[in-house]
């Protein structure tokens, strides 16, 4: 089952790929956002992906960042835009101290403004 806050959460990263990059670049994020959502999941996935985004938002250096994160099973999904390689590897990093991330999926794009 699609929740609301799961279709609110492919919009916005649609929302924000188109925003900042061009369209045929947009395109595949989105893709690749709508692609990654779980469509069920339970607490321990919900609870994984906000210790996730939490991590990556502690980092100053990502705070910026536009990331989407799902998790399912422990399988956790990164995707979005960055500007650069370091930010893209530190974003894998902060999802890999997060307890219970079994495997990441690093989709991030490196966009260089």
């Amino acid at each position: 089952m699609i929740t609301r806050k799961t279709i609110a959460s492919i919009l916005t990263t649609t929302a924000i790929a188109f925003a900042i990059a061009p369209p045929a670049l947009a395109a595949s994020m989105a893709a690749a956002a709508q692609a990654t959502t779980p469509v069920l999941g339970d607490d321990r996935d919900r609870n994984t992906q906000r210790e996730v985004k939490n991590a990556i938002v502690a980092d100053p250096d990502l705070a910026q960042a536009h990331i989407a994160v799902s998790a399912y099973s422990g399988q956790v999904t990164l995707a979005g835009v960055v500007r650069n390689e370091e930010q893209r590897e530190r974003a894998q990093r902060a999802a890999g101290t997060v307890r219970g991330v079994r495997g990441i999926d690093n989709a991030i794009e490196v966009v260089e403004r």
